[in-house]
């Protein structure tokens, strides 16, 4: 995934729709439909002046159960949500909470610092302040027409 500044438009093209859709089918469906993949939180990207900030809602996950890496540009983040109320001996009625790992990946752009990336993870929320390098601004010359 690219951090790409986005705008509320509607999609391009019906394949565009199409790929959203397909690509959230699991999300709202009960743990025993998505077992494989287990669990896929949310995300998001702000675009300041300054920074990236990235959060993701990672509710019932403890900081030593999420690990973050950058690697060839890429930042990865991933962790593991456990289910520590299952026993042998007893069953779920109903449930609609998802367990299991997870794995997130954006490609970072030139413009980061890569080695003053913090992050911060308080209430179920993980932050991360990717600092962006300052754009040089190229000095404009005017050059007179003889």
């Amino acid at each position: 995934m690219t951090l790409i500044k986005w705008t509320n438009k509607r999609p391009v093209s019906i394949f565009d729709e199409f790929d959203n859709i397909f690509n959230n089918m699991h999300i709202g469906l009960p743990a025993i439909f998505n077992r494989e993949h287990s669990w896929s939180p949310q995300f998001e990207v702000l675009n300041t002046d300054k920074a990236y900030i990235v959060r993701g809602d990672l509710p019932g996950v403890s900081k030593k159960d999420v690990s973050i890496e950058v690697d060839d540009n890429i930042l990865k983040i991933s962790g593991e949500r456990k289910n520590n109320y299952s026993d042998e001996n007893s069953e779920y009625n109903y449930t609609n909470v998802a367990y299991g790992k997870f794995l997130k990946s954006f490609n970072l752009p030139d413009d980061v610092k890569q080695d003053n990336i913090k992050a911060n993870m308080k209430d179920g929320v993980l932050s991360l302040e990717i600092p962006r390098m300052e754009i040089v601004k190229n000095d404009v010359k005017k050059i007179a027409i003889k």
